[in-house]
């Protein structure tokens, strides 16, 4: 399927050529969006989980300064699991990649009659263009890193891939076009999570703790590309140096339901603390057992930005590919993100990296308590 990929942007492209001299070209002299005039706000962010769950700080600013306005969101199946039940947004659209049933939510999106759209997709994507111009026709178009098609936008935040900025604080930037200091508003905002996910976290994690001084680090087996996933004697050595550390520290495995049997190694290697999250969970029961971690450990994946969510301290691998990392890092650590001497994988970094790191994070804000 990547092989396609080429061809699809081409196909693109071509389409966009037709059609971009029906498109509406944006204002030059754009004024921020009074939102005690509107309404209904729609947002497009039809990505990965991580590029959802990042994007929350923008919703909930939103909300604080202008209670009244609905929020609707058209996201994708990768982002579903932890926006299917979310109370922010009134109306919850999926962007399948499928012409017909697309057509058929564009028409939604249209009748539902939006006082603006809000493209949230950081580069020239001419899906986006297409959605941002079709779903709210003559309403304001908000976008974020666009380069080629900054014109067919009203207001765009143009950040550079060079800069020092977190993800978070750049998607932020969002928020100037409706008048609102970007800069003052929190990057913490957690997923929603159901009561009863949230007892039956809190029933898991005291389960496991002997004492009140027992502390849960998490540690992610799990990865959406085989480059990100670390050896298993890694991960093996890594844990038994966790454990050998402090008596009170035990470990919880968390891994993809599919990916269960990565954890059989460290459950064989390792005493009685360290143990696997429960079967078949939901993605926001999982969110639930984060919110109630000491610390995380992760390759780059959602959980990093989840678990900062919740502000649980974040220990991330990260590959060195073009600094991927300055922006995606865990939010709001000066310490925490451990990176590869190479730009394609993870394999390269140790343990002895992983172990100094945790260390570091622990004593320099005394993160476990």
């Amino acid at each position: 399927m990547e092989a396609l990929k080429p061809l699809e942007h081409k196909f693109k492209a071509f389409v966009f050529s037709l059609f971009k001299l029906f498109f509406t070209i944006g204002q030059k002299e754009f004024k921020p969006i009074d939102g005690n005039k509107i309404s209904k706000v729609l947002f497009l962010r039809p990505e990965k989980l991580g590029d959802m769950v990042i994007s929350f700080p923008v919703f909930d600013g939103l909300k604080r300064h202008f209670p009244h306005i609905e929020i609707s969101i058209l996201g994708s199946l990768r982002n579903k699991a932890i926006i299917k039940n979310d109370r922010r947004f009134a109306k919850i659209y999926m962007y399948l990649k499928n012409p017909i049933k697309d057509f058929k939510t564009l028409k939604a999106m249209r009748k539902a009659k939006y006082d603006c759209v809000v493209d949230m997709i950081g580069d020239d994507s001419v899906t986006a263009l297409f959605l941002s111009q079709l779903s709210a026709p003559g309403k304001p178009r908000i976008g974020i890193g666009k380069n080629k098609h900054k014109i067919y936008y009203d207001y765009n935040y143009l950040y550079r891939t060079d800069n020092t900025n977190h993800i978070i604080e750049n998607t932020l930037k969002i928020l100037d076009a409706f008048g609102i200091d970007s800069t003052k508003e929190s990057g913490y905002a957690e997923p929603y999570i159901s009561e009863e996910e949230i007892v039956f976290a809190n029933k898991t994690i005291d389960a496991l703790k002997e004492s009140p001084r027992t502390k849960i680090i998490g540690y992610n087996l799990s990865a959406g590309a085989p480059t990100r996933i670390w050896a298993i004697e890694k991960s093996i050595a890594l844990c038994k140096k966790i454990i050998a550390s402090n008596q009170e520290y035990k470990i919880l495995l968390f891994t993809t339901p599919d990916e269960r049997d990565r954890a059989k190694p460290l459950l064989d290697s390792i005493d009685s603390r360290i143990s696997l999250i429960p079967d078949n969970m939901s993605l926001t029961a999982v969110s639930a057992l984060i919110a109630k971690l000491d610390l995380m450990i992760t390759p780059d994946t959602s959980l990093v930005h989840i678990a900062r969510a919740f502000d649980v301290p974040v220990v991330g691998l990260y590959s060195k590919f073009m600094k991927n990392f300055l922006l995606w890092r865990p939010y709001d650590q000066e310490i925490g993100a451990v990176v590869s001497a190479n730009d394609g994988n993870i394999f390269d970094i140790t343990v002895e990296q992983v172990f100094d790191t945790f260390e570091k994070l622990v004593e320099s804000e005394s993160v476990i308590k």
